[in-house]
């Protein structure tokens, strides 16, 4: 495929500016587009970071889906967040799909003939076959994947029915509802049902261990064997990160067999692998798994709808009880190690200490086996089975957490609810502390082309730090600059007169001060990022809220608060975390940006702390080699969220003046778009919107 066939789909006369309302030709988007076709063609890794606004989605999309159904190749796209997976699914594959559709798939060429041909320029006959082969009634076919768990599972589901495998009205009447939108047409998606499953979800959906395969009666129904079809007829498949690693720990069995990734949002990368080779385990969880099991004094659970003598139950019900008392004492005493008015503790040694559940689930495990019967019911025997399997993964959790065992790992015990009257959740934590040699060793070596790329891959023009976290050792980069006019749509605003965020209780009573009087000339219209909720709490509490509706996270899922916001033009967002990247709004509601403070990781975080000694065993200094260059990225993720579109026009205000009076605060300011305007008192604020106002 030649260059200048993807110059001309996204020139201003070419197909997709047929489709796309408003389009506007980019250059930078055709670069990307060729970079990202000639790393698949020649079979080598690519970084390419494309600045907000280049339209980086259509730009791998077009050259993934051209080059798969040209040399009948499959492409994943891997993506961090739902919103860019729905994105991708509900906008800009139908997007593609339908601008080359409209391009006539070469029946009709001589309608081209005063304006530039798509596809006229080939530059050979085989270029040629190839676009014939790509654009015929539009067959590039694209699907979905979801985890197993996500499927519902029509044997289980029936199972759940015809055993009475529920333990509540509620649930069975949860489960009615579920069985109606199935029977009106639904997908058999659970991420699609319209209601929230909860723990119900446990019990009907897809697991891989107790599936009968062809000789389950649902089979030619089953809505994940459906799926797995789409998917091997598919020439691009959508997942996610969590679903890719997933793939990599199965040895590449999940996902259908694939030629080449793209990591979309690749800045998440590190982060998802760290935690999905890790370990996750808390209290709630266990007790819930035993529940599921059997729950003497309800009698609910699966046991208690099986066929089997009392005294089967008894004995059961008993090491039931046994497993609760004891993990009630494993987690206390775990409990007990975190220091007063902490939350959580890193383990560096193994814990020796009587692991009575190593014993009790083994006990536990070999009673359900000896209860399975030739007479059994095959659904009930591969619940049971299915239980097992889970008992086994909560007793090989408990120990490799206990042993700490693992050196590229780092262990911590994390709690929450220590101040309510709940019962305070306890998790036991783990994750790698390095994954090059993983991401080396298991996706670059194994996959001949594999491209990452995000609006924020480098820091200070430079892709070094992620390649050096990544294990790139060999891979072309392409850096893109967004094609925003920032000189005339944003302001950089630095107030200096703060005190220094290292005094932390005058730091945010001064900045509720200025906050106020920020808004005041904003009319609201504001997001204000923190990086600890505890520094949002304490703000929030300082703020005159008489003027404004102010939105708070953690009061309601970010879904709905991202609706209201964008509904009510003159709310305030006070948020953290994962408000800082993947969401987007556009217009006036997000007219003003105030980032608190710059996004350091707090210094007590366990797998930080892990990862800086392991770079002081190195001799290197960890401040400058990830603590500072990973701070930077996030700030570019946060600063991304202001300017969306060329309309767009806003104010970035950053409270915390280490941006300007430390040295390492460069890396920062020379990680913004060159042309931004830089001011340092705040009252250039109305003057900014005021000629906003004139134009």
């Amino acid at each position: 495929m030649s260059e200048h066939l993807i110059n001309e789909f996204f020139c201003r006369k070419g197909p997709l500016a047929k489709t796309l309302e408003n389009f506007e030709e980019r250059t930078e988007q055709q670069e990307m587009a060729k970079a990202v076709y000639q790393a698949l063609n020649h079979k080598y890794h690519l970084m390419v970071e494309a600045g907000t606004g280049v339209g980086k989605s259509l730009a791998y999309l077009l050259p993934a889906s051209l080059w798969a159904k040209m040399h009948k190749k499959k492409v994943v796209i891997s993506t961090y967040t739902k919103i860019l997976q729905n994105q991708l699914i509900k906008k800009d594959i139908p997007l593609l799909k339908k601008s080359i559709a409209i391009s006539e798939q070469l029946n009709n060429l001589d309608q081209y003939q005063d304006e530039p041909n798509f596809y006229r320029k080939t530059t050979s006959a085989k270029d040629t076959e190839h676009l014939q082969n790509g654009f015929n009634n539009a067959s590039i076919n694209y699907a979905v994947i979801f985890g197993q768990d996500n499927y519902v599972c029509l044997r289980r589901l029936n199972s759940a029915f015809n055993h009475g495998l529920f333990d509540t009205p509620y649930e069975y009447a949860e489960l009615e509802t579920l069985l109606r939108w199935l029977d009106e047409g639904g997908s058999g998606i659970i991420p699609e049902y319209p209601e929230v499953l909860g723990k119900t979800q446990e019990k009907i959906c897809r697991e891989g261990d107790i599936c009968k395969f062809q000789k389950c009666e649902y089979y030619n129904d089953c809505y994940y064997f459906r799926a797995r079809k789409e998917w091997l007829n598919a020439d691009i498949l959508v997942t996610n990160h969590a679903l890719f690693f997933a793939n990599v720990e199965a040895n590449f069995y999940i996902l259908p067999k694939f030629d080449a990734v793209i990591f979309d949002e690749a800045h998440r990368l590190e982060e998802v692998a760290a935690q999905f080779f890790g370990i996750e385990i808390s209290n709630f969880g266990l007790q819930r798994m035993l529940n599921t099991i059997y729950n003497p004094r309800n009698n609910t659970g699966l046991i208690a709808h099986l066929e089997i003598s009392q005294e089967q139950k008894r004995t059961i019900g008993q090491i039931i009880d046994d497993a609760n008392s004891a993990s009630k004492e494993l987690f206390q005493y775990l409990l007990n190690l975190i220091p007063h008015a902490e939350t959580k503790i890193r383990i560096k040694r193994p814990l020796n200490i009587e692991n009575r559940l190593d014993k009790i689930f083994t006990i536990l495990g070999n009673r359900l086996l000896q209860i399975e019967s030739e007479d059994m019911d095959d659904d009930i025997a591969l619940e049971l089975k299915n239980v097992l399997k889970r008992i086994e993964g909560y007793r090989m959790g408990v120990n490799d957490f206990l042993q700490v065992q693992d050196k590229n790992s780092v262990y911590w015990i994390e709690t929450t609810n220590l101040t309510s009257k709940k019962s305070p959740y306890i998790c036991l934590i783990s994750a790698l502390i390095d994954i090059a040699d993983l991401f080396r060793q298991r996706v670059l070596e194994r996959i001949s082309s594999v491209i990452l790329t995000s609006a924020t891959l480098t820091v200070s023009k430079d892709f070094g730090f992620i390649q050096n976290r990544l294990g790139l050792d060999k891979v072309e980069t392409l850096q893109l600059d967004s094609p925003f006019n920032y000189h005339q749509q944003a302001l950089l605003v630095i107030p200096t007169n703060l005190p220094l965020p290292t005094d932390e209780e005058k730091f945010l009573i001064d900045c509720a001060f200025v906050i106020d009087k920020i808004l005041k000339m904003t009319k609201g219209r504001a997001l204000v990022l923190f990086t600890s909720y505890n520094a949002l709490q304490k703000t929030f509490q300082l703020i005159d809220k008489s003027e404004f509706p102010f939105l708070i996270q953690g009061e309601e899922s970010t879904l709905e608060l991202l609706e209201k916001f964008k509904k009510d033009v003159a709310s305030v967002l006070f948020a953290t975390q994962s408000f800082w990247q993947g969401i987007d709004v556009p217009g006036e509601a997000l007219s003003c940006l105030i980032i608190v403070r710059l996004p350091f990781d707090v210094p007590d975080d366990p797998r930080l702390e892990g990862i800086c000694e392991k770079l002081r065993a190195n001799k290197l200094e960890p401040f400058t080699t990830y603590q500072l260059p990973n701070a930077v990225l996030r700030f570019r993720q946060g600063f991304g969220r202001l300017i969306r579109n060329k309309q767009d026009r806003g104010v970035v205000c950053v409270l915390d003046k280490r941006i300007v009076t430390k040295e390492y605060g460069k890396q920062f300011l020379n990680s913004l778009p060159r042309n931004l305007p830089i001011t340092f008192s705040i009252e250039t604020i109305k003057d900014f919107f005021e000629s906003e106002a004139m134009v």
